[in-house]
């Protein structure tokens, strides 16, 4: 199936809307390492079905140079540590602040791309839209220490 990729990135923004005060709930009731846990199970429940695919890639990767490797898998790393400090976030204040802190991530997306793969993304609209990100987020972190 193909969609236009700003139709997944509004759908992937409505699916987080619903996923973080999910997480602030659950938070508050059970601990962090069974939230982590959870999010892990659906993985594990389609992995019967994509094991072809994953076989492929075991096969890929044996190709690969160790500094590619490293990079695939430093996203464990990344993908454990991100969701470790936003449960945190999410702890300590609520859903809603820790999401449009987060939402300045797209300034350390544009950095690392360049930094580890030489990418640019960066025009006239995203440097202005990302002024208007970072301003919204001085002023929520101005007005809710």
């Amino acid at each position: 199936m193909q969609i236009p990729w700003y139709l997944a990135a509004l759908g992937a923004a409505v699916v987080w809307g619903l996923h973080y005060p999910l997480v602030g709930f659950a938070l508050k009731r059970i601990s962090m390492v069974s939230v982590l846990v959870l999010l892990t199970l659906p993985v594990l429940l389609i992995l019967p079905f994509v094991y072809r695919t994953v076989l492929h890639d075991v096969g890929v990767w044996r190709t690969l140079e160790w500094g590619e490797r490293l990079l695939i898998l430093s996203l464990s790393l990344t993908s454990l540590l991100g969701a470790v400090l936003l449960f945190l976030s999410i702890a300590g204040k609520n859903a809603t602040l820790a999401a449009l802190l987060e939402i300045t991530y797209p300034l350390f997306v544009a950095l690392f791309a360049w930094l580890l793969f030489r990418e640019v993304h960066i025009n006239t609209s995203v440097v202005l839209g990302a002024l208007l990100v970072f301003a919204g987020t001085a002023l929520i972190i101005w007005q809710n220490p």
